[in-house]
């Protein structure tokens, strides 16, 4: 049986114009250059404590009229910005892409995820006092330049106008810890941004920073040492690993509720079901519509469709084995084009935007639209956890029902951090797989349930839920859930995983050891949003096992600080998998609009 389409995101890409491609005809989307020649500058702007900031500056040569601007923060200089520079002044727009403090010709000290917004806002303000600004400026990015964005928005500066946050780094939430749990990954990212200029080469050594990680894995040595066996600066990595959970440290970058509140300007977020930083792009978008005003919700919409990180910038219509419409693959500069001539320019809103909520249908191969993403998924189905006591592989199995079992029943497997799941190689392949997400998933111990053939198609949109009532005889230890649909041919498509931390069992923003031999609820929360219609007679698959990956930071069971552990900790953990009329150990899938 083959698996399709690992959650492999590969985190703070650049993104580049995308291949022109119609939405049911509706919007013929196309980024091609506009009319006007553009020139090129460099300035020098002083922000508030006296640091000089740089920035390169593209506006059409004959500026007929005072113009909006388009504003990008970059970690990765701001040559980085040359064709959406060209592509904006080309249509009338001045594009100002700026350096972020210490990076590029930017003075000052380089923070990573750290206190761009007041930066941020300083340079909007700079812009609006310029002869050649109409006084309104929109900004833009992708990555750690969404997440720039949100920390400008915070700022809440005068002048602002749009934003277009796409796959937005959300510090602390999806990266560098997602779930509480290091990602290896953070210090090869931590590489590329160390010093004034690109590191671009030493970034992109798959084979040297896969051989890192394997290093660190196989011999059982802490995770604190990855900057020491790389070759890393300490400053920020240290910094980093000295909050392993989403605490004061992280919540602090992030914009609370009174600014959500205060945030009523249009925005555009843009993310994917496999994108790396999906969860960080929704974490916005959510806590927007939990706390923003009635004005600001109205004018903030979504677009979510089948692409991994680069494909919110770049969409493909291939993806890790699975085709999906050519409908799929966006312009995203024809998007975004149109979205600045409406809040900027007051024209048209964007036909493409039928309402504020834009996903696509994997399987069934459109797009949809709703209001609110409560209304992409009004019900969702239960699916209870059963067995014989056989869950071992995809031959001995227990069962997903639609009812609740009358009959108690335990599943057990054991994890010995020590114990090599496979060999060095198969190790290695799995972590090149799944590069940049953690979420490896290499043979070892596990179990596994299957839904009876379903009689329907049927369409899952939006978040996945496991619960499931679990005992631990250690007071910590890391687990992963995978769900699959399995067709009639065997093929495999890997639905979404939710990995877990026990110590973080009731939040991430906070950390309680378990009580060895305490049955507890676990809820399996951190599963990405998606939207895929399943074939009739396909299975739903549910698979627990350890998360035991080179991609993390190694959880040793002992309940101590795990990115200090070493093998001499380890304590072998059995974990006990209760179901039952007492125990409802369930599934919860949601059911989207057919």
């Amino acid at each position: 049986m083959k698996t399709l389409v690992s959650l492999a995101p590969v985190l703070l890409l650049s993104g580049l114009f995308v291949t022109t491609a119609p939405v049911h005809g509706q919007f013929p989307l196309t980024s091609r250059p506009g009319d006007q020649s553009f020139r090129v500058e460099n300035v020098i702007i002083q922000a508030r404590d006296g640091v000089h900031l740089h920035a390169r500056i593209w506006m059409p040569t004959e500026l007929q009229a005072e113009a909006p601007a388009i504003l990008t923060l970059t970690p990765y200089t701001s040559d980085d910005g040359q064709r959406f520079g060209q592509f904006y002044a080309s249509h009338g727009y001045v594009y100002v892409n700026a350096d972020v403090r210490g990076r590029g010709e930017s003075e000052g000290e380089f923070w990573p995820l750290e206190r761009d917004g007041p930066d941020g806002s300083d340079i909007v303000r700079w812009i609006v006092r310029q002869p050649w600004s109409d006084g309104q400026v929109g900004m833009r990015g992708g990555s750690y330049r969404g997440m720039t964005q949100w920390q400008t928005l915070k700022e809440h500066p005068e002048g602002l106008v749009t934003a277009v946050p796409t796959a937005s780094v959300h510090p602390g939430w999806d990266y560098p810890s997602p779930s509480g749990i290091f990602l290896s990954y953070a210090a090869r990212w931590l590489a590329f941004v160390e010093g004034k200029a690109s590191q671009s080469n030493l970034f992109g050594d798959d084979d040297y920073w896969n051989g890192k990680y394997l290093e660190i894995y196989s011999e059982h040595r802490p995770f604190s040492e990855l900057d020491d066996v790389t070759g890393l600066s300490p400053r920020v990595f240290e910094r980093w690993i000295a909050h392993p959970w989403y605490d004061e440290f992280w919540q602090e970058m992030n914009p609370g509720q009174a600014d959500y509140a205060a945030i009523d300007i249009p925005l555009l977020t843009i993310t994917g079901y496999f994108d790396g930083d999906q969860p960080g792009a929704m974490k916005y978008y959510r806590d927007h519509m939990a706390h923003g005003s009635d004005t600001g919700k109205a004018r903030h919409y979504l677009i979510i469709g089948p692409w991994n990180h680069g494909g919110t910038r770049i969409p493909q219509a291939e993806l890790g084995g699975l085709t999906f419409g050519e409908n799929s693959v966006l312009d995203m500069e024809a998007v975004h084009l149109a979205w600045f001539d409406w809040t900027l320019r007051g024209g048209p809103r964007p036909d493409f935007l039928q309402d504020r909520v834009a996903y696509y249908v994997m399987g069934s191969e459109e797009w949809r639209f709703a209001p609110t993403l409560e209304g992409v998924s009004p019900g969702s189905r239960d699916w209870f956890l059963s067995s014989d006591g056989a869950v071992s592989d995809v031959f001995h199995s227990g069962t997903l029902s639609r009812s609740v079992p009358t009959s108690p029943g335990t599943d057990a497997f054991v994890y010995d951090p020590l114990e090599e799941p496979a060999s060095p190689a198969a190790v290695a392949s799995a972590t090149s797989s799944y590069a940049g997400s953690g979420l490896a998933f290499v043979p070892g111990p596990k179990a596994i349930y299957h839904s009876p053939p379903l009689e329907d198609s049927l369409t899952i949109s939006g978040y996945p839920t496991l619960e499931l009532y679990l005992e631990l005889d250690v007071p910590d230890t890391d687990l992963l859930a995978g769900l699959y649909e399995v067709r009639r041919d065997g093929t495999t498509i890997l639905l979404g995983q939710s990995e877990l931390r026990a110590r973080h069992r009731n939040g991430v923003d906070r950390s309680e050891l378990v009580t060895p031999g305490t049955v507890e609820m676990y809820s399996f929360d951190r599963f990405y949003y998606l939207s895929r219609t399943l074939r009739e007679g396909s299975r739903i698959r549910l698979v627990v096992s350890p998360l035991d990956s080179p991609e993390r930071d190694k959880n040793y069971n002992s309940g101590g600080n795990t990115v200090e552990e070493t093998g001499a900790d380890a304590r072998k953990a059995t974990i006990r998998i209760h179901h039952g009329a007492s125990y409802r150990s369930r599934l919860i899938l949601p059911v989207g609009r057919m």
